[in-house]
């Protein structure tokens, strides 16, 4: 058995809209610099199962506004942890790079689907890099 087991994910949330607002319609928007917002939330429904939430929102920066969240269920067996890592840091780190593959199929289906415009394909990260960023701004 593994240590940390990814049970399912579901989306919660999937929201495209034309950018009235777009500065530049003729230019593509796969050579912009954007800052797309990225937040990550975990709830501990018990000692041995979480949900990890992933929100990914991009506002005003791109020919649509765009917003997709998702949530993925795990499940911890302590008794497999043989390094002692911890749930709490399992999730921070193997939990979100599990679920962002899927976010980033999402984003990139959804807007191919508005036919208008090349569908945004999210690059991927570093997902431990992005979570010291985050708790360094705290």
């Amino acid at each position: 058995m593994t240590v940390l087991n990814f049970k399912n994910y579901k989306v919660v949330a999937m929201k495209y809209q034309l950018n009235d607002n777009f500065f530049n319609k003729e230019q593509d928007h796969r050579s912009f610099n954007y800052s797309p917002n990225l937040k990550i939330n975990f709830t501990t429904e018990d000692e041995n199962k979480a949900v990890v939430r992933i929100r990914f929102d991009s506002k005003n920066e791109l020919p649509f506004d765009i917003n997709v969240v998702i949530e993925g269920e795990f499940e911890y067996n302590s008794e497999d942890d043989q390094t002692k890592i911890g749930f709490e840091e399992l999730l921070k780190k193997n939990a979100t790079a599990i679920l962002f593959p899927y976010l980033r199929a999402i984003v990139t289906q959804l807007t191919s689907m508005g036919n208008v415009y090349p569908p945004l394909i999210l690059p991927t990260i570093n997902v431990s890099a992005l979570l010291d960023k985050e708790n360094n701004k705290r």
